[in-house]
């Protein structure tokens, strides 16, 4: 097990014990609100891979390689790490080239963003 993931996981537990994180989960459409399902990929230096999937406004990270996930990222574990202390962003870690974006739109990372933003803003 990694640094990043073991960050990750923690701040995953809080999001699921955490309601308003929880509504960043859920989109409206046509004025009805659906559960986003969404799954992140992780392929960071010197790590095992994982993944985080999201379904029914909970999240849940796992070990190994989720073939078809929606957004696949690699990079620099330490810039998970600093995301998860409240010392930075997915957006940041993305324009610093800390984390690279192989496949899916930044928008919805940003929306994971999010998410670990309201829970740590909680403590």
């Amino acid at each position: 097990m990694g640094i990043a993931r073991d960050n990750l996981t923690k701040i995953i537990e809080k999001i699921n014990q955490n309601e308003k994180a929880q509504v960043v989960f859920v989109t409206n459409i046509a004025g009805k609100d659906v559960d986003w399902e969404m799954s992140f990929q992780f392929n960071l230096d010197i790590e095992d891979p994982f993944y985080v999937d999201i379904k029914n406004r909970k999240a849940i990270l796992l070990e190994g390689t989720k073939s078809d996930s929606v957004i696949v990222m690699s990079g620099d574990p330490n810039s998970i790490v600093k995301i998860c202390n409240g010392k930075g962003d997915f957006t940041h870690a993305i324009s610093r080239e800390e984390i690279n974006v192989e496949k899916g739109k930044v928008m919805d990372i940003i929306r994971l963003t999010r998410a670990i933003t309201l829970v740590l803003k909680a403590n």
